[in-house]
């Protein structure tokens, strides 16, 4: 007999959740949990079927380090996969962060099992722009500085430099704005099938370009480059 789904009408998945928690952070970027949160980006599934897809990610993670290794590559796949109670521990500390969750049950008598998914499609840091650009006094000179070394001109002011770092960050805080809050459906629709260093790779480049389009901010600065 086939299983049968059995779904909660309720549930409604997020396009986008923006994380500001620290600790929240390192949870959905830590390794054990990595792989399941990858899984769920496919869909709804049983503890069974992320176990698969976790072996499934782990060898294609070691195939990258050691490539044509075949003996390492077993060894480290058989060392480092996790049966479906150590992964059913992951999965309800996901479901108590908030990143999973318990959508209903798969029927396949006489076995009953339930069904996660993820809570929203994507997750990504509220203020991923704040690793980007640092206010601090030491990096405001050491960026005054190489800018002196790579450009051959006299170093420029702190308070300059300063100006430009925040510019910069108003425009990643409009990116963000308008991509994640305005318009996140259209984004998950775009990104969807990219992987977190991906969207992570296309979002700075499309902050770069927001810059270059408003040059005209940075007008000062670009003068004490000529």
């Amino acid at each position: 007999m086939k299983f049968h789904d059995v779904i909660d009408s309720n549930f409604e998945q997020e396009s986008v959740i923006l994380i500001s928690d620290e600790s929240k952070l390192e949870i959905v970027t830590d390794p054990k949990y990595l792989p399941i949160l990858e899984s769920l980006r496919e869909g709804y599934k049983t503890v069974k079927e992320i176990e698969r897809d976790y072996t499934k990610f782990i060898e294609k993670e070691v195939r990258k380090q050691y490539k044509k290794d075949e003996k390492i590559i077993q060894e480290l796949v058989k060392k480092r996969r996790r049966s479906d109670q150590s992964l059913y521990r992951y999965v309800q500390d996901l479901v108590k962060a908030g990143f999973v969750i318990c959508i209903g049950k798969r029927i396949d008598k006489p076995m009953i099992e339930k069904l996660f998914a993820r809570t929203a499609k994507l997750f990504l840091n509220d203020k991923y722009y704040e690793k980007l650009i640092s206010s601090s006094k030491a990096s405001i000179d050491g960026l005054a500085r190489l800018i002196e070394l790579i450009y051959e001109v006299p170093k420029p002011e702190d308070e300059l430099i300063r100006e430009y770092s925040s510019q910069m960050k108003v425009s990643f805080q409009k990116i963000t704005k308008k991509l994640f809050k305005e318009k996140p459906n259209e984004y998950v629709e775009i990104v969807e099938k990219l992987s977190l260093h991906e969207i992570n790779s296309a979002l700075q480049t499309i902050s770069i370009l927001d810059l270059i389009v408003n040059q005209a901010q940075y007008i000062k600065l670009l003068k004490a480059l000529d």
